[in-house]
């Protein structure tokens, strides 16, 4: 998309959400060649936030201090944004990551601005943006019909720029007054369901609804004692199921792992799983569906029934003890 291109970018504990780095390469993709980011907070952290994003990105930078946003709420976020962008004219696309506060105050925000809305974006077409369908079983290209978008971007989606620039992007701190809001915000808390022994897990064993059934569960879990040092992932559907507890879902919305090995098993590979395996040394999937979205990121796929593979397998391994 040509014309003007923002970057929101999330924090936390006065650090820089990860992601956010990922979006400096979606803008690039969407041939943005001189995308602005925006941060916002109270004014005792906006500056040295503000400082972070432009030494690492090169990129020019906006804070909006207030006291109102020292933190997170989707009412805080859209009384700042709003009138920042109110008075931009021509056409502009602010994106920001699909997670939970990405997924909260975007929607909002092209509202009341009167811009299109696009989320769960994981590809660049030509003036297109691509999302998954179907729990990744298809891809549909979507197009702005606006002047002014707002998007979010699958975590995940897109390599992060790792390389500090040599030289800094600009920074300017706006304030935005002092906003009485209806609601705020309590702090965070860390996630109830972590799993510290799978984010460490030199292998990890994922199921997904592939299995057919929580019977099946135990195949997965006979495959994952084969190795030392592994732990036994899931998909959220699967622990939607009730199949496993919840501390063991993988995903955007569950635990973040980077194994040596990761054996997917009956995973189709939404997109919202892969963002939290993504990093893994080596994937290897097994779906009896050959089309599934998980093979476009598995090092090795193997079409076969779980039921079949998995027992052959094990007893492989076992006899050659």
């Amino acid at each position: 998309m040509d014309g003007r291109f923002f970057i929101i970018a999330f924090h936390e504990g006065g650090r820089i959400q990860e992601e956010t780095w990922e979006l400096v390469s979606f803008a690039r993709r969407c041939g943005a060649a001189d995308p602005a980011m925006i941060v916002l907070s109270d004014e005792g952290t906006i500056e040295p936030l503000a400082d972070e994003l432009a030494h690492r990105t090169g990129l020019n930078v906006v804070g909006l201090a207030g006291n109102h946003l020292k933190g997170y709420t989707a009412e805080a976020y859209i009384s700042t944004l709003v009138p920042f962008f109110r008075d931009t004219r021509g056409e502009i696309c602010i994106t920001a990551t699909h997670t939970s506060r990405g997924i909260d105050f975007a929607p909002q925000l092209s509202v009341m601005i009167d811009a299109c809305c696009i989320t769960a974006v994981e590809d660049v077409g030509e003036g297109t943006f691509i999302r998954s369908l179907h729990h990744g079983r298809f891809r549909g290209e979507v197009r702005a019909d606006r002047a002014a978008a707002v998007l979010t971007v699958m975590p995940g989606a897109f390599a992060p720029e790792d390389a500090e620039r040599e030289k800094p992007g600009k920074v300017r701190i706006v304030p935005a007054g002092d906003i009485s809001l209806s609601t705020r915000s309590h702090g965070t808390r860390a996630p109830v369901h972590a799993n510290i022994g799978l984010t460490k897990a030199e292998v990890v064993v994922s199921a997904g609804r592939g299995v057919g059934s929580s019977e099946n569960i135990r195949l997965v879990a006979m495959l994952s004692s084969l190795f030392p040092k592994s732990a036994l992932g899931a998909t959220r559907g699967v622990c939607d199921q009730g199949w496993l507890d919840y501390s063991h879902q993988i995903g955007s919305t569950g635990n973040t792992v980077s194994p040596r090995l990761y054996l997917a098993c009956g995973i189709s590979g939404a997109v919202q799983h892969i963002a939290g395996m993504k990093n893994s040394g080596m994937i290897v999937a097994v779906n009896t569906d050959p089309c599934a979205a998980i093979f476009r990121v598995a090092h090795y796929g193997i079409v076969e029934d779980l039921t079949t593979f998995i027992p052959l397998l094990v007893d492989r391994c076992l006899k050659r003890e």
